[in-house]
């Protein structure tokens, strides 16, 4: 992407109130639920709660009706404006009269969290009236358990017989029965089958997302085979390319991200790539999708895992991390490490499950049988799994784990280490002492790995890479360990501008704080961004800092924290599955019970499972989900279109063994998949969703597929696979090896077309248009580069008419009709052939389906 580019949307964003750019930016009710309210409930409840007499200002926050009359000051928000909401006032210390909370401020993040909040409107579902009265709370008990058990997404699935249909002649699968007896059902008959050339189209880019070429489109068209369709699924699912296009879909449901943006306690994850590779294996390989979730949960638990295997703990490893100083109190950083955990049951039980499971967090379900409880036995989970860096060569298990807990160690430590000395804040002897006792402490810790490298070097070459936040060079540092003081130049001898005079350490700081070219860890080094069986606690026993202590090995179950609120903890919450999906005992004894989790998905909720991954394949091939809420398959969540389609192809789903490529060859092999997509205006005026499947439906290509499909014309699109990460700007692979980066920028392409960042749960992708995805196409200087590619291509050709004809060959795979001859040739004689190929790529004809 160009330069220009960027500083377009810059801009343009730039010139947006803060509350405009924010409001961008999807918020809900579990939104609340997950940021806001256990926020309000640990800073701010205490103070400003309707059981007191006589409230803080007479502010009230432990209700909507109470935020919203607000205190002495007046209403505490308003919603859509955060930049107006006395509330906001008070967390930034904008004002030095209304500073909230009194103990401290808030981590910047957490006030970014309000803003967001408040500029989508501040959805709130708390129900209780700011006098305490109201709705009570519902609580999840025994007789609501039974009742839940009931819920039709939680029942057994079953082969069920095909219904009758006028329309059985020309069903291809027992897919099409239940879709043509719900049109007849309807009063709407299904579309006549798409011809060849569109066929394979449709084909090429939904299973390996990219366009077949011109002579395959031809020779397919001419092959009079009877099962030349048959063949053309089983060439495709065999293709590498398969992984590759699939795998993208996997990696949005696990919110696949390989940074924290702004965050030094919690850095980037240089060996993200090696998960998102192993996703494209395992589907290639057509790993039974139970196996494939299992290894993503508990890998390492598992015995007899092969160490390649081990990169498949990406779903849990590599989550978004809030940054955590160590300065801040327990309650605070303790808080930022729930909404963590938070972020991990999130993905799991969204992503595997389609159930809010996150709603229970402060409060039984509103909505669902689930208990706080279960909330928090899930949550102990997490609590009882540490992130780690873990070695990709084989090695001693007992010195791996020593490794894993040295290695976070080391980098705590110095993080704390090097953070005191450059601002050792109010208590200076204090921060002097502890860093004193920390540096000797790492002094311990290095020695143990230099052991370790005795026999595993590649221990050693690693640690020489890692840029410690704030590290200073060897030579500022005195032969203690402590650092130098810097030579101070007096103004009268300065004879040059202050950034003109030679200073070692300046330079030092400019080429990456270590006396040479900044520190780059190399992405190709054996380890693996993983996790592993360590309990996660909060240590405050230094003075005026909090550390996480991880403890290998022993599980740690959290408290249920009444409220959410870290400081009222209650009953502990032992590691465990949710009530009403168990079929026998639901707690969980095996370490952190990752284990135990996975196969609980696959054997007592082996029916949901089931139900919600057939529901998600259904809307990657269809553009629409049976569900239509398909992360909730709630009581709040939408009824399925078909649901004994559903039922059916689920239960059919396992009988295969799990066999994601069974799954679609039974799903793209349908009648139902080879409709034609053409609108009929009576079925549109019945139907003009097509709810009922009465066509197949037209859509635009996600950017991945877009993309590569331009890079594919131009004859730029470099097929090699695996491997490192690189800049969408600067590449020509698949852009599925794209970095995926949770800053990123408001001119980012994968944004501009509708990829969401992996910070929260996203169901499915919403496809946007806007002047800005027109602005991409006509000026950016990546379509430009691909025009010029293109034009290249056809250079040799002697005649405007030989031109457009190649031309069109490799965009549409196609021939031209007489008439965009005739258009060509005429648009030729007065611009380049360039241009004319960028025109081209700018058709709907390139970026629509068939």
């Amino acid at each position: 992407m160009t330069a220009w580019r960027h500083l377009f949307l810059s801009t343009a964003l730039a010139a947006l109130p803060a509350s405009s750019a924010i409001a961008q930016q999807t918020v809900s009710n579990d939104f609340f639920e997950a940021k806001i309210r256990p926020v309000l409930a640990s800073k701010c409840y205490a103070c400003h709660n309707s059981k007191l007499k006589e409230p803080k200002g007479y502010l009230v926050l432990d209700s909507r009706a109470g935020v919203m009359k607000g205190g002495t000051l007046g209403p505490a928000i308003v919603p859509g404006k955060p930049d107006d909401s006395k509330l906001i006032h008070a967390l930034r210390y904008s004002d030095p009269h209304l500073q909230m909370p009194p103990s401290g401020r808030l981590d910047d993040q957490i006030i970014a969290d309000f803003e967001q909040w408040i500029a989508g409107g501040a959805p709130d579902p708390r129900v209780e009236t700011a006098g305490g009265t109201g709705v009570k709370r519902r609580v999840v008990d025994a007789g609501e358990l039974e009742r839940g058990r009931r819920w039709w997404a939680f029942q057994a699935v079953k082969v069920l017989p095909p219904p009758v249909s006028v329309h059985a002649s020309k069903a291809r699968t027992t897919i099409d029965h239940f879709v043509y007896a719900k049109l007849h059902e309807k009063g709407l008959t299904p579309s006549p089958e798409a011809d060849s050339r569109t066929l394979i189209r449709r084909a090429y880019i939904d299973l390996i997302g990219l366009k077949p070429t011109f002579e395959e489109v031809e020779a397919y068209a001419n092959d009079a085979s009877p099962n030349k369709y048959e063949k053309l699924i089983d060439k495709l699912l065999a293709m590498p390319q398969y992984g590759e296009r699939w795998g993208r879909h996997w990696l949005d449901v696990v919110r696949y991200g390989e940074d924290n943006p702004g965050n030094i306690t919690n850095p980037p994850y240089p060996h993200a790539w090696r998960y998102r590779d192993w996703v494209i294996e395992a589907l290639n390989k057509d790993v039974p999708y139970d196996r494939f979730v299992k290894l993503q949960l508990a890998a390492d638990l598992m015995p007899g895992t092969s160490r390649p295997d081990m990169r498949a703990l990406g779903p849990i490893a590599l989550g978004s991390q809030d940054h955590k100083d160590v300065r801040l109190s327990v309650d605070v950083v303790g808080t930022l490490q729930l909404n963590d955990w938070d972020e991990r049951l999130d993905t799991v039980s969204r992503g595997l499950l389609g159930l809010s499971v996150s709603c229970a967090r402060c409060h039984d379900h509103k909505f669902d049988p689930i208990r706080q409880m279960d909330y928090a036995r899930l949550t102990s989970v997490f609590a009882s799994t540490s992130r780690a860096l873990r070695p990709f060569f084989e090695i001693d298990p007992k010195t791996e784990v020593r490794f894993m807990w040295v290695y976070q160690r080391m980098f705590d430590l110095h993080y704390t280490a090097n953070l005191l000395e450059s601002d050792p804040g109010s208590k200076p002897e204090q921060a002097e002492r502890q860093v004193k006792k920390f540096r000797i402490e790492l002094a311990q810790l290095q020695a143990e790995l230099d052991a370790m490298s005795r026999e595993y070097p590649q221990i050693a070459e690693y640690i020489k890479t890692v840029p410690y936040p704030g590290e200073k060079p060897p030579e500022a540092r005195n032969p203690d360990g402590t650092l130098k003081k810097r030579e101070v130049v007096p103004d009268e001898k300065r004879t040059r501008p202050v950034d003109q005079i030679p200073n070692p350490e300046r330079a030092r700081n400019q080429a990456g704080g270590d006396g040479g070219p900044r520190k780059r860890i190399d992405p190709k080094a054996p380890f693996l961004n993983s996790v592993y069986d360590a309990g996660v606690v909060f240590n405050s026993s230094e003075p005026d800092l909090t550390f996480f202590d991880a403890t290998p090995g022993v599980p740690r179950d959290l408290p249920l924290y009444r409220g959410g609120n870290l400081g009222t903890p209650g009953d502990p919450a032992p590691r465990g599955f949710p009530l009403v999906l168990a079929k026998g005992p639901s707690d969980f004894h095996n370490g952190s019970g990752r284990l135990e989790l996975a196969g609980k998905i696959f054997t007592d909720a082996a029916p949901l499972s089931a139900r919600v991954i057939v529901n998600r394949v259904w809307g990657w091939h269809f553009d629409k989900h049976l569900v239509g809420t398909p992360s909730d398959f709630g009581i709040q969540g939408l009824p399925p279109t078909h649901p004994e389609l559903l039922e059916d192809l689920a239960a059919r789903f396992i009988a295969s063994g799990w066999s994601m490529k069974w799954l679609h060859r039974e799903i793209m092999q349908s009648a139902t998949y080879t409709q034609s997509s053409q609108p009929r205006a009576q079925a549109m005026e019945a139907d003009p969703t097509n709810q009922f499947l009465w066509r197949m439906n037209a859509r635009r290509m996600d950017i991945e597929a877009y993309r590569d499909t331009l890079l594919q014309a131009s004859g730029k699109l470099d097929l090699t696979m695996y491997g490192p990460s690189e800049d969408i700007d600067e590449g020509v692979r698949r852009t599925v090896y794209a970095t995926i980066s949770r800053g990123r920028s408001s001119g980012d392409v994968m944004k501009l077309y509708d990829v969401p960042a992996p910070l929260a749960h996203i169901p499915m992708r919403q496809p946007t248009l806007n002047p800005l995805q027109a602005l991409f196409v006509m000026n950016s200087g990546f379509v430009q580069e691909q025009a010029e590619a293109l034009a290249g291509q056809v250079e040799g050709e002697a005649t405007a008419e030989a031109k457009i004809q190649k031309l069109y060959r490799r965009v549409f795979a196609r021939d031209a009709s007489a008439e965009e001859v005739s258009l060509g040739v005429q648009y030729l004689s007065g611009a380049d052939v360039k241009r004319y190929a960028q025109a081209l790529l700018s058709t709907n004809e390139v970026i629509f389906w068939p």
